[in-house]
């Protein structure tokens, strides 16, 4: 959102709204309406106990108008009703919602995003893309590092809390807000609080989301969206380190393999971390022809006297300077051990 300094405190309407328990994503979407009125239809269904419609637009003159079902427009506060107006967006947030299609109508120019959270017992708890793996009589699903390659078909896993919803449909979507295409996911497990669904896609070229469109209990329309951009790259990035633990004193090396699916490119290698463990990268740029594999050496050295159980994630991510642009990235966890290392470096 953009804000100016004297409306900071305004924003804590979003904050508070976005922090309660169980609160989904109805809608996501980004767009620019380029003058014209931009008109989105947003299902609300029955056990939708609260609802806040955020809207941020990157140019002042822009609005938002919400219409109810009933075909009544939000205009100002009530019992049942909290508006905050913004010089570049507008934040609407009822409490028992009326069921039904709302309409969002988005009127200016410049960017826009849009976005719809529910308080419901419908809502995504995850969604990931997966891979085979893990040890003979011990195979399963794992998530893979970073976002899925291009060329080759992938693995959705997701879990649904849908003890509240009849049916579950699930697409892929656009920025926007727009079905991309449907998915044919089957269900693992048979707890609705707990609805777990896998399933093999082709990535579609533009960046995605992915949704569930259904009935809810009492036969009202839902929708939901997980919030994640997901989109094809061009490059792997993975680690098998046969560690898990750092020693106080002592330095430890990963080894990430970079994998190049496409036209030669030179890579940008970063690597962070919150605790600083990262003492050494090597190399910092890479250069890979088309399907090669390179090597990155990263060291993490833990000084004396860290105390035991801290944790550290460890950031690395590739992408390229030269060639076509990608990127990908991938997150190792870290906690330091109680021992001391016997041969600090």
């Amino acid at each position: 959102m953009f804000l100016q300094r004297s409306e900071a405190a305004k924003a804590f309407h979003l904050v508070r709204e976005s922090t309660r328990n169980n609160v989904a994503t109805v809608f996501w979407a980004t767009g620019t309406p380029d003058g014209k009125v931009k008109s989105i239809g947003i299902p609300v269904d029955s056990v939708t106990k609260r609802i806040t419609f955020t809207f941020s637009v990157d140019t002042k003159g822009s609005r938002l108008k919400l219409t109810q079902p009933s075909g009544g427009e939000i205009q100002e506060s009530s019992a049942s009703t909290e508006i905050t107006e913004l010089n570049c967006g507008r934040v609407v947030t009822l409490s028992s919602p009326e069921a039904g299609e709302w309409r969002a109508e988005i009127t200016g120019t410049g960017r826009y995003w849009l976005e719809a959270e529910a308080q419901s017992d419908i809502f995504f708890v995850s969604a990931e893309f997966v891979k085979q793996g893990g040890r003979i009589g011990h195979e399963g699903f794992f998530r893979i590092h970073g976002q899925p390659l291009i060329g080759a078909p992938a693995t959705l896993q997701l879990s649904l809390s849908a003890g509240a919803a009849k049916t579950t449909d699930f697409c892929l979507v656009t920025e926007e807000g727009q079905t991309i295409q449907e998915l044919s996911l089957r269900a693992v497990n048979s707890d609705r609080e707990f609805l777990e669904f896998v399933g093999r896609l082709d990535l579609p070229a533009q960046p995605f989301r992915v949704s569930v469109t259904g009935r809810d209990l009492n036969g009202r329309r839902y929708q939901r969206f997980f919030s994640s951009l997901f989109h094809a790259e061009s490059v792997e990035v993975s680690s098998r380190p046969d560690f898990d633990e750092l020693d106080p004193g002592g330095t430890k090396q990963i080894a990430f393999t970079i994998r190049n699916l496409a036209s030669p490119r030179t890579f940008k290698i970063t690597v962070t971390d919150a605790h600083r463990f990262v003492s050494k990268v090597d190399p910092q740029e890479l250069s890979l022809g088309a399907e090669q594999s390179g090597t990155v050496r990263v060291d993490l050295t833990v000084p004396l006297g860290t105390a035991t159980g801290v944790g550290d994630d460890v950031v690395f991510v590739a992408s390229s300077i030269q060639g076509p642009p990608t990127s990908n990235s991938s997150v190792m966890h870290f906690s330091v051990s109680s021992g001391t290392a016997q041969n600090p470096r």
